[in-house]
């Protein structure tokens, strides 16, 4: 941004030419556009992405960033078609059903969260530890059709189960689930592991275990369609780099200050909470970001993106086609 002071001192440079004789000709480099947008509007667990903006890490790569806050995943998707996004944040699974069912030509760019995000969740006096458990069982799962659900099919397939083998019930994704729980309503649920370490501090007597146990595939990615991917090359190179930096500056620097900075350009939900949303952060780190090691921070690991479509394959829910066709790592090793 262009301060009072700049703006003088600009003009007296034009004014200063112009008298010399010099064409009074004064450029500023115009930032490259970029839109980004969430699929959940904007939570704590997309800090990376507001503070690409709030802590400067875009404009650092001459990009003018915008990011918007989407209301369920497929409005994101929407918008990326229809080509009034550059990226999307989007999950793994969500893209390879999207590809297999749609055959839209959607691709990853980078993968945030390598392991899922995702548990199953059951009280240790009646514990739901493996698929076929679940059978004649009740589960809870975020919504219908959407990435739990899908999931909760991946499981009962390598279980050996149909899906009409148990009842659903939406639940959401709020450690209130367990009360629906232990209300007999359902009798396990799944959620993200934000959950699970809110249980783990009410010192609830739950076990959980990760939905990689049985369908492991990358969690959360930054998406982008081939059309977009072909045409803006240097720009999505640049963006990755600002993502990078975000990243290491959420892991190398206090969180508190990050998210303070971000909220005043942002409207984070329960940032009053800032403490507890510190805590949450640094086990999103530790467990997803990092869980397929820190040289892969941000990289497409092949193995989980091959495990995916295998899934999806094996279990006849939809033929995403080749693995490698889903994810591009160009951008992120440009960084």
């Amino acid at each position: 941004m262009t301060d009072r002071r700049t703006f003088i001192r600009g003009s007296a440079a034009a004014a200063s030419a112009s008298l010399l004789g010099f064409p009074a000709i004064v450029r500023a480099q115009a930032r490259t556009p970029l839109v980004m947008m969430t699929p959940f509007g904007f939570i704590p667990d997309f800090i990376e992405l507001m503070n690409g903006i709030s802590g400067g890490h875009f404009a650092k790569q001459n990009i003018d960033a915008k990011l918007l806050g989407g209301q369920g995943t497929s409005q994101p998707v929407q918008q990326l078609l229809a080509q009034k996004v550059d990226f999307i944040r989007a999950s793994g699974i969500d893209v390879i059903r999207t590809v297999a069912t749609t055959k839209v030509p959607l691709v990853s760019i980078a993968t945030i969260y390598q392991g899922s995000a995702f548990y199953m969740i059951s009280l240790k006096s009646k514990p739901i530890e493996k698929a076929e458990d679940l059978k004649g069982k009740t589960v809870g799962i975020v919504s219908v059709a959407g990435s739990t659900d899908v999931f909760l099919n991946l499981i009962l397939a390598e279980g050996g189960l149909k899906p009409e083998d148990v009842k659903r019930e939406v639940t959401g994704n709020s450690p209130g689930a367990l009360q629906i729980m232990k209300q007999g309503r359902v009798d396990c649920f799944i959620a993200s592991i934000q959950v699970i370490h809110a249980l783990e501090k009410m010192k609830e007597d739950v076990v959980s275990w990760s939905t990689d146990k049985y369908a492991p595939m990358p969690g959360q990615c930054y998406v982008t369609s081939r059309e977009i991917a072909e045409a803006k090359p240097d720009l999505l190179a640049r963006a990755m780099k600002a993502m990078r930096a975000s990243c290491e500056e959420i892991m190398t620097q206090p969180l508190k200050p990050i998210y303070e900075r971000a909220s005043k350009d942002f409207e984070i939900p329960g940032i009053r909470n800032i403490d507890t949303i510190v805590e949450m952060q640094k086990i999103s780190v530790d467990k997803l970001w990092l869980s397929e090691g820190r040289e892969n921070l941000l990289r497409n690991v092949p193995k989980l993106w091959q495990n995916g479509v295998d899934e999806f394959k094996n279990n006849k829910l939809g033929d995403p086609g080749a693995a490698e066709g889903l994810y591009t790592n160009r951008f992120v090793d440009a960084t």
